[in-house]
């Protein structure tokens, strides 16, 4: 039989076994969540945030609001040098957060994007801001700290794996095959590393940072509204974006391009909108806009946009701008509701020019004579974004020109 010391320093050893057991568990529970930086979220508004890498969203299968594929090829991670981004964490928004759910009947039950790990709130105190976050209908989806530009720092493999289930421009599916890792990689490389569309940093700036957004609307025939544009800190144009002979009506000043490669078809060259003071914001919504963008990368497109000054849009952005603000099934908005939603998430004060087509007024500003409006069937829902720039206006978050139409 054990003596009884021996029976105590039998338990004795044991009690220490365990509690080195769990000690040990615990900090290997700890190096986990540190390697996975699951709670080194920032502070950020409304919506839930979640770290996930997966989400049953919309595949690249049948329809876009299908489960995601699950026979797809997989990319062999060891082909490819993975660097270290920096990436910022994902998040959800999911139908709960959406006013008039009723409305949007194609939803899935949450929608992961990433988050600017460099977003800074404003610190104007009339930021519209402050009101989007406190709005009835937009402050459970406002979130102007989502990723909205993609660059070669913030584009690895694994970034690659989750956004590819997407169709483009939401994702790197085009007509059911995968646009390839190394184009998107090798393109993104030939522009610089930036996760802001303005120059300067907002950290520390207090000042309020005013946006006109302008549209190519006939309403702005005629209008005088030019000195007005041109007060704005910034100014955001879009497609065939005549000033030359237009600048009572809509300035003449230009900070920003939001534009496709077939944008400038119908301009003559001596009217591009070119120049080292303007920011080139370009969505690829096709397999061929990859290289559209290397010819402007490597300066052989005629349009001769300084590579330094380009930046795409994160397919997250489109997706989420798409799917949770304007929630409809077209393919995808119209590049000025593009323009309008960059410039929502990135101003203080924002004014909207030009947007929003009706009969009453040629198509365009720049008609030599009266073209009626058409709208091309299913390509983009008109009506819906009327509704969403009346709807932002009328609660103070934005202002809209509505001249005698709207």
């Amino acid at each position: 039989m054990l003596s009884s010391l021996s029976v105590i320093e039998s338990a004795d050893m044991l009690k220490r076994y365990l509690m080195a057991c769990l000690a040990g568990g615990v900090l290997f529970i700890i190096y986990l969540l540190l390697k996975t930086s699951s709670f080194a979220i920032g502070s950020v508004p409304k919506a839930v945030v979640t770290r996930t890498e997966d989400s049953n969203v919309m595949s690249k299968t049948g329809s876009l609001f299908d489960e995601p594929a699950t026979t797809t090829t997989e990319v062999d991670i060891n082909l490819y040098s993975i660097r270290n981004p920096h990436l910022g964490p994902l998040f959800n928004i999911s139908h709960d957060n959406i006013i008039n759910f009723k409305h949007y009947p194609y939803w899935n039950s949450s929608f992961t994007f990433r988050q600017n790990s460099n977003w800074k709130n404003s610190t104007c105190t009339e930021s519209l801001q402050k009101k989007a976050f406190t709005s009835k209908d937009f402050g459970q989806i406002f979130r102007p700290d989502i990723q909205m530009l993609i660059n070669s720092d913030l584009f690895d493999v694994n970034e690659y794996r989750r956004l590819k289930r997407w169709t483009i421009p939401y994702g790197y599916e085009y007509r059911g095959r995968s646009i390839m890792y190394e184009e998107v990689g090798d393109t993104l490389k030939m522009f610089p590393s930036e996760d802001s569309i303005f120059k300067v940093s907002r950290e520390g700036q207090t000042d309020c940072i005013s946006c006109a957004v302008v549209g190519n609307g006939g309403i702005l025939n005629g209008s005088r509204m030019g000195k007005e544009i041109d007060e704005h800190d910034f100014v955001f144009r879009v497609n065939q974006a005549y000033t030359r002979g237009y600048e009572d009506d809509v300035g003449s000043r230009t900070t920003h391009f939001v534009f496709f490669d077939r944008s400038l078809t119908l301009m003559k060259l001596e009217h591009y909108p070119v120049g080292q003071n303007i920011t080139y914001i370009f969505v690829p919504c096709r397999e061929a806009d990859y290289s559209y963008l290397r010819t402007i990368g490597n300066g052989t497109n005629v349009f001769k946009a300084p590579p330094e000054n380009v930046r795409v849009i994160h397919p997250d952005f489109m997706r989420y701008v798409h799917f949770v603000w304007m929630r409809v099934d077209s393919f995808r908005p119209t590049t000025g509701g593009i323009m309008t939603m960059v410039a929502l998430h990135a101003c203080d004060k924002l004014s909207l020019y030009g947007m929003g087509y009706n009969y009453k007024y040629s198509n365009h500003y720049f008609d030599t004579r009266y073209q009626e409006f058409l709208p091309v069937l299913l390509s983009h829902d008109h009506t819906r974004e009327i509704k969403l720039w009346d709807t932002l206006d009328k609660e103070g978050i934005v202002y809209w020109y509505r001249r005698d139409v709207f």
